[in-house]
């Protein structure tokens, strides 16, 4: 009678659990999928902030420069494109809310840590943390 017992029991948490690996069953792959559409679209823009980094510190050619920019720029426009069809659905609209009501916390949190500081060789803007310029590469003080 136990074995009966134990395989009922798996059968039910297999039951239970198997729905929150679907993405197209529930919300929660819904929200985990727009999260890590929001990640990726991070990263690139992280990637074309230190492409063109690189570039103004003449690592780069400008035909590598264009053509990668120009990949990172597509991986950008199909992330947003995916994003925004997400948003589209009605149950997408009520998980924005949450994830906007989570992101106003954040926020604050964050306020603290987006000073920033002007070089005096070139005067472009960078982080309070930043040791050297983002655009000349001049020594911050």
């Amino acid at each position: 009678m136990s074995a009966v017992a134990y395989i009922i029991g798996i059968a039910f948490l297999v039951w239970v659990i198997l729905p929150l690996f679907k993405k197209d069953s529930t919300w929660v792959s819904l929200y985990m999928e727009v999260d890590e559409l929001a990640d990726r679209k991070q990263r690139v823009y992280g990637n074309i902030a230190d492409l063109e980094f690189d570039f103004a510190m003449g690592r780069l050619s400008e035909k590598d420069f264009t053509n990668i920019r120009q990949s990172f720029l597509s991986e950008a426009g199909r992330v947003i494109e995916k994003l925004e069809a997400q948003k589209s659905s009605k149950l997408m609209d009520r998980i924005q809310d949450d994830i906007s009501q989570l992101g106003k916390k954040k926020k604050k949190k964050k306020s603290k840590s987006t000073a920033h500081v002007f070089c005096i060789e070139c005067g472009s803007e960078n982080l309070v943390e930043a040791k050297f310029c983002m655009k000349c590469g001049k020594e911050l003080s």
